[in-house]
């Protein structure tokens, strides 16, 4: 007979396995659902009782999508706004997070800690500033624009996370390789970046996907197709007394798709730089 402890390790073992599958149902429920209603013909999504699996399948909304819709344009628009704001947020966050981490001065930690401030507040609020500031720099309903002020969502994070992550890596290797002859940035790019890489890579992601996901700056900011993005995008599809649900579906599907392989390709990095942000900072 098992004693007590074995017992009680059994049963909590079950339980965070019981746990954890529920938690991963709940997450995959909605997009399993959209992917099985992206390939019912359009007299099956409201058909009752729901049906998880269409009777037969169909390709129609993916076409529709990709050929008789905006979705392309917008797909390439997501895609160039999003890199172009990593990019940015990543040289400045980074750059930033770097002196707070390296460089002691007065108001460290509180600027540090103020770059956290915009988070706190809701777009709502922060779109007003931005839109004037875009329409005095003409920068309305544009890519670079748009791009632009996603950097108040992204900055912040980045920044404190990237300080993080070169706060996890001894000064001492730095001062070493310029012992050894080094200038202070050729012991920052030989030496700190490439340990930091796979941070700052997680650090992209986030960036990346806060980019691709945002809604409320891209409705605002933009107004015409060559500069929507996708989650604006999405919205073309429905009309005040119709929605289309299973284009509305398929382009969804299509919405997930480079996040997925984006995170798969970097997921090395992703885990790494997550371990390597939790040591020090």
């Amino acid at each position: 007979m098992k004693n007590p402890k074995e017992i009680y390790k059994l049963v909590n073992i079950v339980v965070s396995y019981a746990i954890l599958i529920l938690m991963v149902l709940f997450v995959l429920f909605p997009l399993a659902w959209i992917i099985s209603t992206s390939f019912k013909p359009s007299a099956e999504i409201l058909s009752i009782p729901p049906r998880w699996f269409p009777n037969e399948f169909t390709l129609e909304h993916y076409k529709s999508v990709l050929f008789n819709s905006s979705i392309p344009l917008y797909f390439l628009n997501s895609i160039m706004v999003g890199l172009i704001s990593t990019l940015i947020s990543l040289l400045l966050g980074g750059a930033a997070g770097y002196g707070f981490a390296r460089f002691s001065f007065q108001g460290n930690k509180p600027f540090s800690l103020f770059m956290l401030f915009s988070q706190m507040l809701p777009l709502t609020v922060l779109m007003i500033p931005m839109y004037f500031v875009l329409a005095k720099l003409g920068m309305l309903d544009s890519i670079i624009g748009l791009s632009i002020s996603h950097l108040i969502i992204s900055m912040p994070l980045v920044t404190w996370m990237s300080r993080s992550y070169f706060m996890s890596i001894p000064k001492e290797l730095e001062e070493a390789a310029m012992v050894d002859g080094c200038s202070h940035l050729g012991a920052l790019f030989k030496v700190t970046l490439p340990l930091a890489a796979p941070g700052l890579a997680a650090t992209g992601i986030y960036a990346f996907i806060i980019s691709w996901n945002e809604f409320v700056l891209a409705s605002i900011l933009t107004t015409s197709e060559s500069a929507r993005t996708l989650p604006v995008g999405l919205t073309e599809f429905s009309s005040m007394f119709d929605v289309d649900w299973g284009s509305t579906m398929a382009a969804s599907a299509l919405v997930t798709l480079p996040v997925i392989v984006v995170f798969l390709w970097l997921q090395k990095y992703f885990i790494q730089g997550l371990s390597q942000g939790s040591v020090k900072g």
